[in-house]
């Protein structure tokens, strides 16, 4: 397992994980818990650093912080 370098490059880890982020339009996506426990939605767009994704019961929500976009063990949590 790779170890992570000592100094972080904030702009470099950014840009990965929006990219990482955007490849997941279409598909499921992992979402903090504050948003909903069980099914996971779909991401249906990505504006900026705001995403919209849709639950399976056809509701949409728009306006969701990328940083959202994991779970609470995630990348972003602090």
């Amino acid at each position: 397992m790779a170890r992570k370098r000592k100094v972080i490059e904030f702009e470099s880890e950014s840009r990965q994980q929006l990219e990482a982020v955007r490849a997941l339009l279409g598909q499921p996506v992992p979402l903090s818990s504050r948003y909903v426990r069980g099914t996971r939605p779909i991401l249906e767009a990505i504006v900026g650093d705001l995403a919209t994704i849709r639950y399976p019961n056809g509701v949409v929500m728009t306006g969701v912080p990328l940083r959202d976009l994991v779970d609470d063990s995630g990348y972003w949590k602090t």
